[in-house]
């Protein structure tokens, strides 16, 4: 029964996933993405075709790209200043206060604040006047506004401290190190890990998207694509992006086989050679190879007298003969020749 269930879990990603973008090696912005976050991997294709009927003989792919999209969930100004290019600024900056609710008493009226210049006061039959103030006091009286219950909209400009990017036709998007993060579910076991995509080179196309729902928060769009960049190991090659998915709950790696190296040892007790066994894991046609690390592995020499191998698959001659080394790795084992001389 229980085999039964195991076949029906299925693992599944979150909608939210966190992410991080740093430019020049320094995290610049952090956030949260919502469910129209998306990762497209794209690829051209030339076909050829030929023989009778013009059948398709091969289609060449070539052109590979990736592109990603962010709809972050929370508002933050770092977000326009990745897309734009532009630094945010902080200090005194000249803003507006939109259609104020002014209750007026005997026709005066007193503003939140100081504003700069005149105000524009909206009356109730939705004439708009201007008015000009005496520090924050408004004088309604000459447009006929003396009854205590009487109340204005007022609009003006006035200055306070506050962070600022300024969108110019010059700049361009940054380009940055882009890090998500997604739990990974089950269906019957809740979280059980994490998977996390890391694009080394990810550079904004400069357009964003503020967009302001009625039935829900406002959101923010980024689209970009990776550019390529030279891998971490010469194998690697050109690189858009590497994708991670580690367990939680998994302690040892799941191989279906192991193979230990060099299959045959030679070994000196003359000159007391050792030699060390590696361990490879393999998990089949579509994973890489893996080295294990010795100390999760059992080594074991049918013949001691002649060679001996401790906890860390090093081997040391004893006297003259062969052995046979067992290593074992979570109930898998391979063997290895020992020869000494």
């Amino acid at each position: 029964m229980s085999k039964k269930n195991n076949k029906n879990e299925k693992d599944f990603l979150v909608s939210t996933a966190d992410f991080a973008f740093y430019v020049n090696d320094v995290l610049a912005c952090t956030g949260t993405t919502n469910l129209n976050a998306s990762l497209e991997v794209s690829m051209e294709e030339q076909e050829v075709k030929g023989g009778k009927g013009n059948k398709l003989l091969y289609a060449f792919k070539y052109g590979r790209a990736l592109s990603a999209t962010l709809e972050a969930a929370d508002w933050k100004l770092e977000y326009i200043a990745m897309a734009s290019g532009s630094k945010i600024t902080e200090g005194i900056k000249d803003v507006y206060k939109l259609r104020e609710c002014v209750t007026l008493t005997e026709g005066i009226g007193v503003l939140s604040t100081t504003p700069i210049g005149n105000v524009a006061v909206e009356l109730s039959n939705g004439t708009i006047v201007t008015v000009e103030p005496t520090g924050t006091t408004i004088d309604m009286t000459k447009f006929g506004l003396t009854d205590d219950k009487d109340s204005v909209k007022a609009t003006y400009k006035y200055s306070r401290n506050a962070k600022c990017i300024t969108i110019d036709a010059e700049s361009t998007p940054f380009v940055g190190r882009l890090v998500l993060d997604a739990d990974k579910h089950n269906s019957k076991r809740g979280k059980v890990g994490s998977v996390q995509i890391e694009i080394p080179s990810y550079q904004l196309n400069g357009n964003f998207n503020i967009e302001f729902t009625p039935d829900g928060v406002t959101s923010t769009s980024l689209e970009g694509k990776a550019l390529a960049v030279e891998g971490d190991t010469c194998a690697d090659g050109s690189v858009y992006a590497y994708i991670t998915e580690f367990d939680e709950t998994e302690k040892v790696i799941a191989v279906t086989e192991i193979a230990a190296t060099p299959d045959t040892v030679k070994v000196d007790t003359a000159t007391n050679t050792t030699a060390t066994i590696s361990v490879i894991g393999l998990k089949g046609g579509l994973y890489s190879p893996i080295e294990l690390d010795n100390t999760d592995c059992t080594f074991v020499s049918d013949t001691p007298a002649t060679a001996t191998v401790d906890a860390d698959g090093v081997v040391t001659a004893v006297a003259s003969g062969t052995a046979t080394i067992t290593v074992s790795y979570n109930g898998i084992s391979d063997e290895v020749n020992v020869v000494v001389e």
